[in-house]
Formats: C-alpha cells, sequence, structure tokens
C-alpha cells in the first residue's frame, strides 16, 4: 500500500520486526502494542509515548533494549479518562503477563502514566515522566491544543491544522515521523480524542509513590516550557530529576542517544 506520508527507514524496519498485538477491554475498547516477548529477569520495560501517532515512535528506544530485556510498546485509546486508561493498561499488562514493569512515559504518556503507578502500584516497579505537563493550562498558548476549539472542531478540521503546522517545519527525521503518524498512526477520530484529554488535563489527584521515579524535560523543549518543568517538578521533590540539553519534545526520536543512555542508568 502506497502512503502519502511514507515512514522513515528506520521506523519502516522497527514495524517489519515486531508484530502488532491487539488487546480488547471488557467493554470493547481496543489497544494495540508490540512486544519482542523476550523473558528476562529483570523488570519488562513498557513505553508510552505521547499523544501524537502511535507506539511505533519510540522504536529507538525498544530497539536499544531489545537484547536485554522484555519490551512492550503500547498503542493506547482515545477518548478514555486517565483513570480508565490506567484500568485499561492494567488489564492489557494482567493479559501479557508483565508482573511489575519499568514504566517509560512521554508528554500524555507521562502524564497519564502517571495515574498508572498512583492506582496500580503493583504493576509498576519504575516510573520515567518525561517531557510532560501538570494540566491543561500548561499547553493552553498552543492554538493546536486550543480547549473551544478542539471540542468544536471536526476530526478533518484537526488533521488540517495539526498538518499545516508540521508541514511549516524544517525537512527532517522528526516531520517525517509526525506527519506519517499524523495521517497513517491514528485514526483521525482517536487522535482529536486524545487531544481533548490533554487540553482539559486535569492535575493528578494523587500522586504516584514508586521508589525508581524519574522526572525528565528537555532545556530545548518549545512545548514545555521553564514554568511548566517547574511545575511538574514540583509534583514530585523527591523523584530524581534530569534535564537533558537537546531533544526538545521528543528526544526518544531526535536525540535518542543521551535518552537512552539516561534510561540505562535508570534501570541499571
Amino acid at each position: 500500500m502506497s502512503l502519502a506520508h511514507p515512514s522513515p527507514p528506520a521506523l519502516s524496519r522497527y514495524v517489519a520486526s515486531a508484530p502488532l498485538g491487539r488487546f480488547t477491554e471488557d467493554d470493547g475498547t481496543h489497544w494495540g502494542y508490540r512486544d519482542n516477548a523476550r523473558r528476562s529477569a529483570k523488570a519488562p520495560l513498557v513505553l508510552l509515548p505521547g499523544a501524537l501517532g502511535n507506539g511505533d515512535t519510540a522504536w529507538h528506544v525498544a530497539q536499544a533494549f531489545d537484547a536485554e530485556r522484555r519490551v512492550v510498546s503500547v498503542t493506547y485509546p482515545g477518548g478514555r479518562s486517565p483513570s480508565q486508561l490506567a484500568h485499561g493498561l492494567a488489564a492489557l499488562l494482567g493479559h501479557l503477563d508483565t508482573g511489575a514493569v519499568a514504566l517509560w512515559g512521554s508528554s500524555y504518556g507521562a502524564w497519564w502514566a502517571q495515574h498508572v503507578a498512583a492506582e496500580f502500584p503493583q504493576h509498576v516497579s519504575a516510573l520515567w515522566l518525561g517531557n510532560t505537563f501538570v494540566d491543561g493550562s500548561d499547553v493552553k498558548a498552543s492554538p493546536l491544543f486550543d480547549a473551544a476549539w478542539l471540542d468544536a472542531a471536526t476530526d478533518d478540521e484537526v488533521i488540517a491544522r495539526w498538518h499545516a503546522a508540521l508541514a511549516a517545519r524544517p525537512a527532517d527525521l522528526l516531520r517525517s515521523v509526525q506527519l506519517h503518524m499524523l495521517h497513517h498512526g491514528l485514526p483521525a477520530g482517536a487522535f482529536h480524542q486524545r487531544l481533548r484529554q490533554v487540553a482539559h488535563a486535569q492535575a493528578p489527584a494523587a500522586v504516584a509513590v514508586v521508589a525508581r521515579t524519574v522526572v525528565c524535560d528537555c532545556e530545548d523543549d518549545p512545548t514545555i516550557t521553564p514554568v511548566v518543568r517547574a511545575r511538574v517538578r514540583a509534583l514530585y521533590p523527591d523523584a530524581r530529576h534530569l534535564s537533558l540539553a537537546t531533544g526538545g519534545h521528543y528526544p526518544h526520536i531526535v536525540a535518542p542517544q543521551p535518552l537512552i543512555a539516561a534510561l540505562r542508568d535508570w534501570l541499571a
């Protein structure tokens, strides 16, 4: 099948190497995942990327740890509350018989990962909160996350606005991945619903208490500003706070090696 916005070769190779699994909750909600099913004494690494696209956007991280531990990259549904997502992921982990996992989240994925750790601490042995936010007010300055517009817009209008914004970026790997994910990573309705969840996000009612918690951000992140970074860190005063010099909002795509080195230290 010819795609209007094909994936970069490295991403295509990862997708071809890891079959897509599917899981359906009792209420009919669908999840996707890629699981290398590698049995190891170490806790499995579960990957929850942000709102744009599917679990494949974390392919650099998945490949980096493929030889040494079980890695599960997750494509989660849109339009679900954080508690519903937490219960859904817990059901998926039970289905996969993972035991306790090291849970890596980025942006929106990290935001709702907090709810998994708070509601199901027995499932989370280590928590990574990367490039994330506290609530919807942290991103409201961006027209792409304008809550009133997202509530009124059609799915096609959302895709069109995001396409215009992404297409205006310099032609690089990140733009290629973003455009591919925008048009082929998720159904338009699921992406729209995720964005509405971000725009209307409320601060977590309960802060996750996990022994190995890292709050990570990037100094050049245009989405998560210094003020927002400080707000997130304030939620976790006892966590390890890590700032990467580069990586923008997508270090797992644009600067994976420093991130992977930090993840290796976190998992050690």
